[in-house]
């Protein structure tokens, strides 16, 4: 029921809970649109099967990588299990670990040590592939500065060659890093879902905006035809719809602030592997340098 309040009831769920303050994963789909089959999950790795009906079916793997080698073995031994052929496969998540030097900025030297050799061993035989990927080359930063300041590409997507020959179109992207110190990335298997059709509620936020007002007293000024109920009726239909309208353009230039914003995010955290951490003073000279 907690759950249902914070996300509504279009979407079911699986989680694999954390310990302390480590960990922890949470799956969360649309029951409207797709069906999720939990094959088997441990402390690294869920692993489904997502069918969309009168579509096709997918296995994808969520993981999230132990930090310690050994531990990370039985995170290979269940993919290892788990991986099919004549299914699209997907693994994706935080593997805590880099396959190679080009792999990460700062730290210690990399070696291609026992933890990269058990995960080249695990897509190799699997017939894993990775997925190209838009945005920083980066994907976690543990937020030091100067010489103490690393970079690394934890975060991965790979995909069996059943799912580089279907005919969904790949894509990966790396989101901006806000608060976390990971970039969320994003594997868009649909061009599109169908859409589900939704009634117009009225929002309370509505109502702190003037403009809502004139929205409203519009359409009240209308003559409709018929009785007293009707008139009233089709006043409060044709209100809100005119509201909705008005919340969609209002939102729209909100959206497209934020979506500005991010981007200028993204342009100064490509540029953190070259320069560094930026500071405000260096971000005002970049951009006046710029423009």
């Amino acid at each position: 029921m907690e759950v249902n309040l914070l996300i509504g009831d279009e979407w079911d769920f699986v989680y694999v809970p954390s310990s302390g303050l480590s960990g922890g994963m949470v799956i969360l789909w649309r029951n409207k649109i797709a069906e999720y089959s939990v094959i088997d999950y441990s402390s690294q790795v869920v692993i489904v099967d997502l069918k969309v009906p009168n579509k096709f079916l997918w296995r994808i793997a969520t993981v999230y990588g132990s930090i310690y080698v050994q531990k990370r073995k039985e995170l290979w031994d269940m993919l290892n299990k788990y991986s099919v052929e004549d299914v699209p496969m997907v693994i994706g998540g935080d593997f805590n670990c880099i396959l190679a030097k080009e792999d990460k900025i700062g730290g210690r030297r990399f070696l291609f040590s026992q933890g990269p050799r058990n995960m080249k061993n695990c897509l190799m035989e699997n017939d894993l592939h990775e997925v190209g990927f838009i945005d920083p080359k980066y994907t976690w930063c543990n937020n030091k500065s100067s010489g103490a300041r690393i970079l690394e590409r934890l975060d991965r997507y790979f995909i069996n060659f059943k799912a580089m020959s279907s005919s969904q179109r790949l894509v990966v992207r790396h989101l901006a890093r806000i608060a976390s110190d990971h970039y969320q990335i994003i594997l868009n298997i649909l061009d599109s879902f169908p859409q589900v059709k939704r009634n117009i509620k009225f929002e309370d936020c509505w109502v702190s905006y003037k403009a809502s007002f004139a929205a409203v007293k519009k359409e009240w000024s209308r003559n409709y035809q018929g009785d007293s109920s009707q008139v009233l009726n089709k006043n409060f239909q044709k209100s809100l719809k005119s509201l909705f309208y008005w919340s969609k353009a209002k939102l729209k230039d909100l959206n497209k602030l934020k979506e500005d914003l991010m981007v200028e995010i993204l342009e100064l955290q490509n540029k953190e592997p070259t320069y560094g951490i930026l500071s405000e003073f260096d971000c005002w000279k970049h951009k006046n340098k710029v423009n």
